[in-house]
C-alpha cells in the first residue's frame, strides 16, 4: 500500500518550513535599514591599529600627495575597504569609489564611540580608531562586502523578538490548517463510529471521496463495513419477523385443536392441557412482541397520534398496574398527575409504560413508584422498584431484544422466570418514536426515567 499519508505529512512539514522562511523574509523586506553593533575582537583591533600606523607611515613619507592614493588595496575589489571620515562629509576619502553607493551614513552615530563592529545590510564595519593625516583628524574603518546574500543578512539583523513572533506565528498558523485538514476525516470516523455504536446503521462517514490517502480509504472501508452491518441486522430482523408471522399459522391451529382437546380428554389431562394452553398463550405473545418490534425497528409502524391527557394515558396502567401488584403483595404508589396534554400514539406510547411498569411490579420487593412531572417543554416520568437493582454492566443492555437481566434481578427465593427480554425494548423504541429518550439507573433498585417533549408532534 502506498504510503500517502505518510508523503502528505513529510510534505506538509518541509512545507511549512519554507513557507515560514518566506514569511520571515517578506517581513525582512518590510523593515527600514537596520544595524547592529558588537563589540571588536582583540585580534580584529590589534589589525585596525597597524592599518593606522601603515597609512600614517605612508603620509609621513609622501606629503602632499592625495590621500586616497595612501590607502592600501584601493586596486583591488575583493580586498577590504578603507574609509576616512572627516567632520566634514565632502572632505572624507574613501579607497574604492563604490563606497560611494553605499549608506556610510549610518556610521555617524559611532562618532564619539571606542571601536567596534557595526554590521549593516551592504557592508560591515570595523573602527573607528582616530588618525591625522596631513594635519587634519580623520577616523579610519574598515569596511568588508557582506558575502551572504541581502535578503539572508536582513533576516540575521532583525530583532529577536520580530524573528521568534513571526516564526511562531507562521508555524502556528500553518500547523493549524494542516492540523485541521488532518483531523477532520478523523472527526467524521468518530461520529460516525459513535452513531453506529448507538444503533443509527444507516449512518455513514462519507469522506470525500477524492481523497486517496489512509484515511480516505479508512473511510471507504468504514462505510462498506457499515453498509454491510446495515444489510445483515436488516436480513436477520426480517428473518426473525417472517418465522414470526409463519409462526402464527401453525400456533393458531395448535390452540384450536387444544381446545376441541379439553372439551374431550378425561379430567386426569386438563392439567397437561391447561399448561399447553399457557404456553401457546406465551407464545402468541411473544410473537405478538417481535412482530411489533421488528415494525418499529424498520420504521413500518403505522402511527395514530392524537392529543390525550397524561391521566387518559396513565391512568388505566396505574389502575391495572395496582391490581397486579396486590395481587402479587406489593404496593404501588404515584403521585398526582400533571394536567398537560400529549399528542401522541396512545396505544403504542401506552404499551411502552405499561411494559416498564410491570417490569417494575416484577422484580420489586414491596414497592414501586411513579412520578410525572413537568420541566419546561419535558415531560419526565421516573419509575422505581426495590428490587436487587441491575449490575452497571447489563444497565446499557436492557434494552436488547432477548437480552434478560434476570439473573441479576429475579430474588433467589422465587422460581418465576424471567420475561422474553422485548418489553423494555419495544418500550424504548415506542418511546423514540416519540422524540423521547429512556435512562436507567441504580438507585435503591432500578429506576427508569422517560424524557418525553411535551409540544413536539410525532412525524
Amino acid at each position: 500500500m502506498r504510503k500517502y499519508l505518510l508523503i502528505q505529512v513529510f510534505l506538509w512539514f518541509w512545507g511549512t518550513i519554507a513557507a515560514t522562511l518566506l514569511l520571515l523574509m517578506s517581513v525582512s523586506l518590510l523593515q527600514p535599514d537596520i544595524l547592529e553593533t558588537r563589540q571588536i575582537s582583540p585580534a580584529m583591533l590589534k589589525n585596525l591599529q597597524h592599518l593606522q600606523r601603515n597609512i600614517e607611515r605612508r603620509a609621513e613619507s609622501r606629503p602632499g600627495q592625495p590621500l586616497y592614493t595612501l590607502l592600501p588595496a584601493r586596486h583591488r575589489s575583493h580586498r577590504p575597504k578603507v574609509y576616512l571620515r572627516h567632520s566634514d562629509d565632502q572632505r572624507s576619502v574613501m579607497s574604492h569609489s563604490e563606497l560611494k553607493e553605499w549608506d556610510l551614513a549610518l556610521l555617524n552615530f559611532t562618532a564619539n564611540a571606542p571601536p567596534q563592529v557595526v554590521d549593516t545590510e551592504q557592508y560591515r564595519a570595523f573602527g573607528p580608531v582616530d588618525i591625522q593625516l596631513q594635519g587634519e583628524k580623520y577616523q579610519l574603518f574598515q569596511l568588508m562586502d557582506h558575502r551572504d546574500p541581502r535578503i539572508l543578512t536582513k533576516i540575521r539583523l532583525m530583532p529577536t523578538w520580530a524573528k521568534l513572533l513571526t516564526l511562531i506565528l507562521a508555524s502556528f498558523g500553518f500547523s493549524l490548517w494542516f492540523t485541521r485538514g488532518l483531523l477532520k476525516p478523523v472527526r467524521q470516523l468518530q461520529q460516525a463510529a459513535a452513531a453506529l455504536a448507538q444503533g443509527k446503521l444507516d449512518t455513514r462517514a462519507n469522506i470525500n471521496a477524492s481523497r486517496q490517502d489512509e484515511l480516505g480509504q479508512l473511510g471507504k472501508d468504514f462505510d462498506l463495513m457499515a453498509s454491510r452491518l446495515q444489510a445483515h441486522v436488516t436480513q436477520q430482523k426480517r428473518l426473525l419477523a417472517d418465522i414470526s408471522h409463519e409462526l402464527r399459522s401453525p400456533l393458531t391451529r395448535l390452540q384450536m385443536a387444544n381446545g376441541i382437546a379439553s372439551d374431550k380428554a378425561p379430567e386426569t389431562l386438563s392439567p397437561y392441557l391447561q399448561r399447553v394452553e399457557k404456553e401457546a398463550h406465551l407464545l402468541e405473545q411473544m410473537l405478538s412482541d417481535i412482530l411489533q418490534l421488528s415494525r418499529l425497528e424498520s420504521q413500518q409502524l403505522t402511527l395514530n397520534p392524537y392529543p390525550v391527557s397524561l391521566t387518559e394515558l396513565l391512568g388505566p396502567i396505574l389502575d391495572d398496574g395496582q391490581f397486579e401488584s396486590q395481587q402479587l403483595g406489593k404496593q404501588l404508589d404515584w403521585k398526582a398527575l400533571p394536567e398537560l396534554t400529549l399528542t401522541v400514539d396512545a396505544m403504542l406510547l401506552g404499551r411502552a409504560f405499561e411494559n416498564i411498569l410491570r417490569n417494575a411490579i416484577k422484580y420489586a420487593n414491596k414497592q414501586v413508584s411513579l412520578t410525572a412531572q413537568r420541566q419546561g417543554d419535558t415531560l419526565i416520568v421516573t419509575i422505581c422498584d426495590d428490587g436487587p437493582g441491575v449490575g452497571e454492566a447489563m444497565l446499557e443492555k436492557l434494552c436488547i431484544p432477548f437480552f434478560r437481566a434476570s439473573q441479576a434481578r429475579t430474588p433467589e427465593d422465587t422460581a418465576e422466570p424471567g420475561g422474553f427480554g422485548l418489553g423494555l425494548a419495544i418500550a424504548q423504541h415506542a418511546i423514540k418514536v416519540h422524540h423521547g429518550r429512556i435512562q436507567f439507573n441504580n438507585h435503591n433498585g432500578l429506576r427508569v426515567t422517560v424524557e418525553l417533549p411535551i409540544d413536539q408532534h410525532v412525524l
